[in-house]
């Protein structure tokens, strides 16, 4: 936890006093300077509990009801973290896996307005910000699913962090918490059984060390449409080397991106 005070108050300072970031927030916001003030009254927990609406250039519209939203903001908006690998289509078909509130799928639909998404988010109050941030962007072709997905259906205990809406997770020391809410979890192979397209061109994934069991539940049968998959590892909770070796073994080909710490999963069967 001392660990957690420390990161967030030099990524707000390193916010403040790098000054190429009010440039770049300025390109990327309507209004920049709510920005600045969301960062000041979110920075300490409780100081204004009503959420900060942003508005992006491009269309986009969300809630600040914490200060990890921003970091998110900034890593996906700013940082441009999940513009990278481009799907090559204007309508491709995306599974967001551990959606949070929304700003995956606001960043995929601001470089791909066609896109159809399907956002997978378990925690209560977490899924009320996605909806609310959906509604309040007018996204079209955005499916929200009050469930988070596993390699198996289940109810299941989801643990909370108490510092990061982002870091909720089905495992205790990983949320660092034992404080936890009952959830629905729906099987990997059950979602893409059900799913009516031919084709999902890329499966995000962002679901603290739920992804292990996600993709050591895929087959080459399951895959068969899956053209990436874009996960971030949580390797305080499995052996990455044991997951990537089952990736490969169903046809995937493997790629890091250090600057998003994300791994981007290519099936073979659809690389030129």
């Amino acid at each position: 936890m001392t660990f957690l005070k420390y990161w967030r108050l030099n990524w707000f300072l390193n916010q403040f006093f790098t000054f190429s970031n009010y440039r770049k927030h300025k390109q990327v916001l309507v209004s920049s300077s709510k920005y600045w003030l969301a960062l000041i009254v979110k920075f300490l927990p409780g100081i204004y509990k009503r959420p900060i609406i942003l508005s992006l250039r491009e269309g986009g519209t969300f809630g600040v009801t914490d200060f990890m939203t921003l970091y998110i903001y900034t890593e996906i908006f700013v940082d441009k973290s999940y513009d990278y690998p481009d799907l090559g289509i204007k309508n491709p078909i995306i599974l967001d896996i551990g959606a949070n509130t929304g700003l995956f799928t606001l960043r995929m639909k601001e470089l791909y307005k066609d896109a159809s998404v399907y956002c997978y988010e378990p925690f209560p109050s977490n899924y009320e910000q996605l909806l609310q941030n959906i509604q309040l962007s007018k996204l079209k072709d955005v499916e929200l699913i009050n469930k988070g997905v596993g390699g198996s259906s289940r109810s299941e205990k989801l643990f909370i962090n108490k510092s990061n809406l982002g870091g909720h997770s089905l495992f205790e020391h990983e949320a660092r918490s034992d404080e936890f809410v009952n959830i629905e979890i729906l099987g990997i192979a059950e979602l893409l059984n059900n799913l009516p397209q031919s084709r999902i061109h890329l499966i995000k994934m962002d679901c603290e060390g739920a992804e292990y069991e996600i993709i050591k539940a895929l087959n080459t049968a399951l895959v068969s449409k899956v053209e990436i998959i874009l996960f971030e590892s949580t390797e305080s909770v499995y052996d990455l080397t044991d997951l990537l070796g089952h990736l490969r073994s169903i046809g995937f080909s493997i790629e890091f991106k250090e600057n998003s710490c994300n791994y981007i999963a290519r099936n073979l069967k659809f690389v030129a």
